[in-house]
């Protein structure tokens, strides 16, 4: 766990984070990863990736791509331009690394990132991972799936719950690295203590539906939710790579930084 604590208006805000990531019960390797570090001004860079491929091509994309963000967004993050920036960057490098190796020749990987501070969000999404807004009395999905089954929903065709199903579920019209340009959904908005942000991988959201998952959100907090949400994937076959990262503010003025 991250912990970083804002001060603001004489009361201490503290912005922690929790991550974890499963193989899941039917993949042989986890193509997935994500990432969580401090930034300036009491905030965190956090992201998920799920690696497309296969194998170790797979694992590469998600790997290079996480590591590029890392790299790019530096410390001191003042609009989402950067963030933006950063995974326009990361597509480059996946794009690079395919060319240069026949064994990874078009792989690419989802990236859902942010950059969360106790009143702001800056947030960059490419692929089929989610972010969510977990309110009180409501879940709000900030994000929205760059997949066939997904465009077929939009457009009507399909249920939501028709589309988690689909055959073409998994077929994204975006992602980070096959091509050497990439169409990149932002967003910049404000912040309250009382929301929480959590990011999740498609070995979740293929099994469990926003209303399952919303209500774990209010059972549940920290790492406790991140477990359940993962078992409940698990519980119902856990047919693909599960990633769970959650940030939520509590307050606590004598916290200090620390993991």
């Amino acid at each position: 766990m991250w912990t970083v604590t804002a001060k603001g208006g004489g009361t201490g805000i503290t912005l922690r984070t929790y991550g974890r990531t499963h193989r899941g019960l039917v993949r042989p390797n986890n193509e997935d990863g994500y990432l969580i570090r401090a930034v300036e001004r009491g905030g965190f860079l956090v992201a998920v990736a799920d690696g497309i491929g296969g194998g170790p091509a797979g694992q590469e994309a998600s790997r290079i791509a996480l590591e590029a963000l890392d790299d790019a967004v530096g410390t001191d993050v003042q609009d989402v331009s950067r963030l933006a920036a950063a995974v326009s960057l990361a597509n480059r490098r996946v794009y690079e690394s395919g060319q240069q190796d026949d064994m990874l020749a078009g792989m690419g990987t989802t990236l859902t990132s942010a950059v969360i501070f106790p009143d702001r969000l800056y947030l960059a999404h490419v692929g089929d991972s989610r972010a969510y807004q977990v309110e009180p009395d409501h879940l709000v999905r900030l994000t929205i799936d760059h997949s066939l089954a997904a465009e077929m929903e939009r457009a009507g065709g399909l249920t939501a719950d028709e589309a988690r199903r689909h055959p073409n579920r998994n077929v994204l019209t975006r992602a980070v690295g096959p091509f050497d340009r990439v169409r990149i959904d932002v967003a910049d908005m404000p912040w309250s203590p009382v929301s929480r942000l959590l990011l999740c991988t498609d070995g979740l959201t293929s099994v469990l539906s926003d209303d399952d998952i919303f209500r774990l959100c209010q059972k549940f907090s920290g790492y406790e939710l991140i477990d359940e949400l993962i078992g409940a994937a698990l519980l119902r076959g856990g047919p693909d790579n599960i990633t769970v990262v959650l940030a939520e503010d509590v307050r606590d003025p004598g916290e200090n930084n620390g993991r």
